[in-house]
């Protein structure tokens, strides 16, 4: 006899979270019981290569928004002073800025390091090339939308893909009132 392993979606997995007696016992015994009825919230595993990748690609994310906040500061430092260039500061503020400036160049290099990392595997991929072809969908965004998603025949429909992306308003009604 083969047995097949569910993988359970513990967030959604509620009557556990729930249960007043939490035991290994009870807690497997109601898990076989939403087996049994087919309640199990499954979750999606992604490949290990894929999930290599998709962690490389979240890393360079955390990069872009260093540099962001990096790029932010340098404003500030000029705002503070209300100047507009920054070859109008002077010592302490110029120092301060020429870090900010420096910092903002590796993180960019970095950027750009991962970024190149990720073309041997993702631009031979036929999903991406069908990604680029939609205007406003540059390579980052390909590769964001293909790692992320994994598999798309994973969705039933339109509807699940676009609840998965966060794209449809949520609602949580309660004694009559509802928030969007």
């Amino acid at each position: 006899m083969q047995s097949v392993v569910t993988l359970a979606h513990a967030k959604y997995v509620k009557a556990i979270a729930y249960a007043k007696v939490k035991t290994d016992k009870v807690d497997s015994h109601i898990l076989a019981q939403l087996l049994r009825l087919n309640f199990i919230p499954q979750a999606h595993k992604i490949s290990n290569e894929n999930r290599t990748l998709r962690d490389a690609l979240r890393a360079r994310l955390k990069i872009v928004q260093r540099c962001t906040s990096v790029t932010n500061s340098m404003a500030l430092v000029l705002a503070k002073y209300n100047l507009t260039e920054p070859e109008q500061l002077q010592s302490i503020p110029k120092l301060q800025y020429d870090q900010l400036t420096a910092h903002a160049s590796l993180l960019k290099e970095q950027m750009l390091t991962l970024e190149k990392s990720l073309y041997p595997y993702l631009i031979p991929n036929d999903d991406i090339q069908r990604l680029l072809w939609i205007p406003g969908i540059g390579k980052m965004n390909a590769f964001t939308i293909l790692l992320e998603a994994d598999d798309i025949n994973r969705f039933a429909d339109v509807k699940n893909f676009f609840s998965y992306c966060r794209l449809v308003p949520s609602a949580r009604n309660s004694a009559g009132k509802s928030k969007q």
